[in-house]
């Protein structure tokens, strides 16, 4: 009775998952479509820029994961040049029937995206987690805020379950992130057959659901709260989806895409300065605002 009753519970719960993904996809899809002007026009899209500009400027910040940095350019171009090898022709063939003379084009986005999710399940465990952790916090130094990473690392420190969590929050966006994620990543690959817009529309769309991802380890210096991480992501939600985008188009850069990941953190970081920045202003106003106003009521 009960091993008779026991897959069709299974069954029953894998569809209501699956249903619950393909809604939250579908919503997902209408909401950055529906940032796609406020995205680029936030500019946003230029940290990752401002990111490769500072990393050759201040070259000692990347040169301190050199190790790291050696591991991802092997490792990004081995797996691309399998992939390509093996999937770029066939997949070109087959974009050809839907796209015409942007297959060859297309075809290697194609390939390029499926590295990253390979590489996603590579990467992170052996050796990219702490090198871009390191990445972020020096550059947030280098950008005068070494009091909040102090204090996020105290913090973390004294509490050993979430010095875990912040050492592996900031690779979610390479590694296409969780169950959920890794799903609708492969769920929207067939948007590139769309001729023209498929292409645009997958960036726009895992921009949209990962650009938040490379915050991860602000959110945790900052101690934010789920709640609190929602509401901060959500006023900024086309910026975060212009800067995810521009990642992976950096990531999806044939052979040395990994390499990118870590001027990538280095933009995020110089974004999450400036973010850090503006907010100690702000929380610094009232007080003299409020001394403004007094001194108009005396008078």
């Amino acid at each position: 009775m009960a091993s008779t009753s026991s897959p069709s519970s299974l069954q029953q719960t894998t569809k209501t998952h699956a249903d619950s993904l393909l809604q939250r996809v579908q919503t997902e899809a209408r909401d950055s479509a529906a940032n796609t002007f406020d995205a680029v026009a936030s500019l946003a899209w230029l940290w990752p820029i401002r990111g490769l500009v500072f990393s050759i400027s201040h070259p000692h910040i990347i040169l301190s994961v050199r190790q790291a940095l050696l591991k991802s350019l092997i490792t990004s171009a081995i797996i691309f040049a399998v992939l390509a090898f093996f999937t770029y022709i066939p997949q070109m063939a087959i974009l050809a029937i839907f796209t015409g003379p942007l297959a060859p084009l297309i075809a290697l986005v194609v390939v390029g995206a499926e590295s990253l999710l390979l590489i996603s399940f590579l990467a992170r465990a052996l050796f990219l987690e702490p090198a871009l952790t390191h990445v972020f916090d020096v550059t947030l130094e280098a950008r005068g805020q070494g009091q909040l990473v102090r204090e996020g690392k105290a913090r973390a420190g004294a509490q050993s379950a979430v010095a875990k969590g912040v050492q592996g929050a900031l690779v979610k966006p390479l590694q296409v992130f969780s169950k959920d994620g890794i799903a609708r990543y492969i769920m929207t690959l067939p948007l590139n057959l769309i001729p023209a817009v498929g292409t645009v529309l997958f960036l726009l769309y895992n921009g949209y659901s990962g650009g938040p991802g490379w915050h991860s380890r602000y959110f945790q210096l900052k101690n934010f709260s789920k709640t609190q991480r929602a509401s901060f992501v959500d006023n900024r939600r086309s910026q975060y989806t212009a800067f995810g985008m521009a990642t992976l188009l950096f990531n999806f850069i044939p052979l040395v895409g990994l390499l990118f990941s870590f001027s990538n953190t280095v933009g995020a970081a110089l974004w999450a300065a400036q973010l850090e920045a503006e907010a100690n202003l702000i929380d610094s106003q009232p007080e003299g605002t409020q001394g403004r106003k007094n001194l108009k009521k005396s008078e």
